[in-house]
Formats: structure tokens, sequence, C-alpha cells
């Protein structure tokens, strides 16, 4: 009898089941792994033949226990998390199993800020000033070492949820409230000032191949990204520069498989990384890098993930053709003042557009309020072009005419973003 395959999926399954199916046969049965207050918004949870849930507060502990009874009475074969949260809890919960997934030490420094930092510190890699603090007096004396401007973020998070520029010393205490939210210290570092790059790459046994450099706009306070256009226009030099700041960076954290979105500031010094993420870009990126390089992530990472060999079919696919408009831009557009969302009305001049889509980000009558992290975000306008600056301005002139029309936040789109 064929054996079974088993696959363990943390947080969302997305496609991965339906991939899965089609590359090993309908024996394959899914175990999905989720916080109990995630559970019924799990993208594609109906797929999974089980389901465990833990509380929110769960220890990697618990994690483990669970992983362990399960795998101990029906082994698994894969594992898989596609998104940020509970990638510590696979890891710690794998090691040892012989199952393949990320070491703990890798998804430990991608999810850990400062860990990041004190390994490219501890390699001599673009170094940056910086503190954790756990106080707000401890706050205010690390901006006055470090000086302003600096940048608080919280030590673990997402989508610029807390972060704060600080641009004066009395700002601390406020920056610091802000960012410490979540309990687990705040950590304070020089801000690098610059445009905003993303690197979009791909990894296979430790070796690693950039997709795209992608552009960035971001709020000048709450750093919360406003817009992207992929490829960035980049001088061969600095794409070049930007691309093996990113590469370093995969290699310090010891990546080893997988897509992975690194931030990068080019400062007046040249590249500096932000952060790393063992995943795929959000806010549309990877679909965005699909369509301007032809690697489809949505089939190239669980290819791999169920034991496929990709690199090989991804070098390829980036050797070839590229479309006729091989630009993406998306621009996002955010609420004025907290309420009720009311709709988009979208003017014919944006709904005639051949190559422009506007998406509604929340349902009518849900609660908006203004934009203090990418969760805060109502509508997206995607755009193609056949350069960069064709496809950016599409798609924020699109924005600007849809907030005017709907009494969003024009201010989302006047911030005179340029190339």
């Amino acid at each position: 009898m064929k054996p079974l395959h088993h696959l363990a999926v943390f947080g969302d399954l997305f496609d991965l089941p339906a991939r899965a199916r089609a590359l090993l046969g309908e024996d394959v049965h899914i175990t999905a792994f989720v916080q109990r207050s995630r559970m019924a918004g799990c993208d594609g949870i109906e797929h999974a033949r089980a389901v465990v849930a833990l509380a929110d507060d769960a220890t990697a502990q618990e994690w483990s226990r669970a992983v362990h009874a399960v795998h101990a009475t029906r082994p698994f074969t894969h594992a898989a998390a596609l998104v940020d949260h509970l990638a510590c809890e696979a890891a710690a919960a794998f090691e040892g199993t012989g199952v393949h997934f990320h070491r703990p030490e890798t998804v430990g420094m991608v999810r850990d800020k400062r860990s990041m930092r004190e390994e490219l510190d501890r390699r001599g890699l673009y170094p940056v000033p910086h503190r954790l603090v756990h106080d707000a007096d401890a706050a205010r004396t690390t901006v006055r070492e470090l000086g302003v401007p600096c940048v608080a973020k919280p030590v673990v998070g997402t989508g610029s949820a807390g972060a704060v520029v600080v641009r004066a010393e009395e700002e601390a205490e406020a920056a610091y409230r802000e960012a410490s939210a979540d309990g687990s210290g705040v950590l304070l570092e020089h801000f690098v000032s610059g445009p905003q790059y993303s690197v979009e790459g791909f990894s296979e046994g430790g070796e690693h191949v950039v997709l795209a450099v992608t552009r960035k706009y971001s709020d000048p306070r709450t750093l919360v990204e406003l817009g992207h256009v992929l490829p960035a226009p980049l001088p061969d030099e600095d794409r070049e520069a930007v691309e093996r700041c990113a590469v370093s960076v995969l290699d310090a954290v010891g990546l080893q498989f997988g897509p992975s979105h690194t931030e990068v500031v080019l400062g007046p010094d040249g590249p500096m990384p932000i952060e790393t993420h063992a995943r795929v870009g959000g806010d549309d990126i990877w679909l965005m890098a699909h369509e301007a390089t032809g690697v489809d992530l949505d089939v190239v990472q669980p290819d791999q993930i169920l034991g496929a060999r990709v690199m090989k079919d991804v070098r390829a696919t980036l050797a070839g053709e590229r479309p006729e408009r091989p630009y993406r831009a998306v621009w996002f557009g955010g609420a004025r003042t907290e309420g009720k969302f009311a709709g988009l009305t979208v003017p014919a001049s944006v709904r005639d557009h051949e190559h422009v889509a506007v998406t509604a980000l929340r349902k009518e009558g849900d609660p908006v309020r203004p934009l203090s992290s990418s969760d805060d975000r109502v509508f997206k306008v995607r755009a193609s072009g056949t350069s960069a600056q064709e496809a950016l301005e599409a798609a924020r002139s699109a924005a600007a005419a849809v907030a005017a029309a709907s009494d969003l936040d024009t201010a989302l789109t006047d911030l005179g973003a340029t190339l």
C-alpha cells in the first residue's frame, strides 16, 4: 500500500492543500495547527483533515507537545508555515523529528529584530546603533544617546504596527508606549534615511536567488507602507549593492530554503538592512513578482515544501522572456477619520482603465480609523506599465481619484512620491 503523506501546516493553508494533492495524490492527510482566535478566519482550513487549536498564549512547549502527540500516532512527512505567526513554534516542534523545516535559530533571528542585528554585528555587517529598552525612562535615555532621528519598533512584529520615527527627544516616551503594546520590549535604533526597497528572494540548499527588487513608499511617521513598484528602477551599481545586502542577511540568519522578503534602505553610506522575513512579500508583492518575472511562488514554494528541487526551474524562468508590460505597482488608501466604512466610489475614468484594478479591503460597515498600521488600509489600486514611472503614476492617480470620490484620505496619495 502506498504510504500516506502527512502534512503539518502552521497558520493559514492558502492553496497548499490543492497543490499537495496534485503532487502527492489524494492520500495526503493535512493537519492544521492554529491559534484559537484565528481558527474561524484561517485561510484554507476547510481542506484540513484535522485541526489542532491552542490558546493564543500557548507556549512553544505546548505547541511542541501537541505536534509530538500527533506525530507519534501518524508521523508527519512534511511541514509548512506560510505566514509569520507560529513559525518559531513550528521550528521548535519539528527540531529533531527528521521533518524538513527551518532551524529554530533561523526563525528566531527572522522574528526577533534585535537578534538579527546582533548576528549582523557579530559578522561585522551593516552595523546600526541600537538598544533594547523595557521602560519609558530607558527609552528617553537611549534616544538621547543614539540621537535623533531614531526609530522605535516592537522587537517582534509585522505590518509596521507600533513603529514610530522619533524626531525629538521629547517624543521618546510616547513612541515607547506605542511600540511596546505587545509587551516584548522596544528596539530603538538609529534611523537611516533614504529610499526604501525590498528584495524578493528564493532559496534552496542555502543558495539564494533574487527574483526582484521592489521600491517601497512609506508614511514618514508611522512607516506604514503606502505603495510599491517593481522591478525598482535602480542603476546597476545600486541594485547590485541592495541585492548583496539582502543575500548577506539571508546568509547571516542561515535561511536554507523557501521565499524571503528582505527590507533595505539605501542610505547615504550605502544599503542598510531593516529586517527580513522567511515568507513571500505581502501587499500583493508576490503576485506582482509573478506577473513581472514569471516565477510563481504559489507553485514553487509548495512544490519545494513537498520535496521537489525547484531552483533550476526558477533560474530558467528568470532568464526567459518578460511580459509586454513588465512593471507592476500598487497604492493604498485609508480613512480620514475613525468611523464605519461606507464603501468605495470608483470614477468611470478609473473603472474603465484597462491596466488598473481597484479592490476594497473592507466590507461596508466595517470599522475604520486613520492609518497607524498596514491593517488600517481600506482599499488598494494595482496597475501595470511599460516603465516603473508609468505603473506607479497610474496606481497613485487612480488611488487619489477613488479617495476623493469616496471621502477617504487623500493624504495617502499626496506624498510627492518619486522614483
